[in-house]
């Protein structure tokens, strides 16, 4: 099924520099992998380590050749613990601290596939609603949100809302989230925390239905701006086209 996907980043209002990083990249086979980094803040070169993780994750991805969807999956985890090292042996090397989320989603035939670690996020979007929320996330507040302890509202002022359970680059032993499904959305919305905190899941849905897909993903940005726009801001849609929904 043909996919057709946008993608932009923006630094905020408020941040003095971009330690976000994405890219959405094609391999020889054409199949389209997402991928955004958020740099943690509290760790001085976190800017490298998004950097890095995104261009080198970018530039393999474009040499490979997948026989099926297992090899795929299983080059995805190998080279997220592969990177995870890298960002350790090179924090080691040049004694700064450094460490950055993860969120990887991949359209493989008529599958999907999400891997994560951090509180970067991806949502499944149907009739112009999220249905289903991707990946899973590392966050202080999200333990607190799976378990029912606070509510959506009280998480985004919480005072620890920016504290990571576990990201790239911390320890050697990560748990690498994974997420497979059908290609049954419309939309697949990936994103780092400067948008979910700026926005609600209505107003991302209302923006992101209502305009050509490039114009939305820009205009996702300006709205998260225009609320405050506290943090660095990376999105990519990926869109399935299906024939009724193929005018934007």
């Amino acid at each position: 099924m043909p996919v057709v996907y946008s993608y932009s980043y923006n630094k905020g209002l408020k941040k003095k520099k971009n330690e976000d990083a994405i890219n959405v990249v094609k391999n020889k086979q054409g199949y389209i992998i997402s991928i955004i980094c958020d740099g943690v803040s509290s760790h001085k070169d976190s800017a490298f380590s998004s950097d890095y993780i995104v261009n080198n994750f970018s530039k393999k991805w474009k040499k490979t050749k997948f026989d099926d969807y297992d090899t795929m999956k299983n080059w995805v985890i190998d080279n997220i613990k592969l990177l995870n090292l890298d960002i350790i042996k090179k924090s080691t090397e040049k004694n700064k601290k450094m460490a950055t989320t993860l969120l990887v989603t991949v359209v493989f035939e008529e599958q999907i596939l999400v891997a994560n670690v951090g509180d970067s996020l991806a949502f499944g979007i149907n009739n112009n609603r999220i249905t289903e929320m991707l990946s899973k996330d590392d966050s202080f507040v999200g333990v607190l949100l799976e378990a029912g302890v606070i509510t959506e509202e009280e998480a985004k002022v919480h005072p620890k809302r920016h504290a990571l359970t576990q990201a790239i680059g911390i320890s050697e032993n990560i748990t690498i989230h994974i997420r497979e499904e059908e290609l049954k959305f419309d939309y697949i919305l990936s994103c780092s925390d400067g948008l979910t905190t700026m926005l609600t899941e209505e107003e991302i849905t209302d923006i992101l239905m209502n305009d050509y897909l490039s114009v939305a993903v820009n205009n996702l940005i300006s709205e998260a701006n225009n609320k405050g726009g506290i943090d660095n801001i990376s999105i990519s849609v990926f869109k399935v086209l299906r024939g009724d929904n193929d005018d934007k």
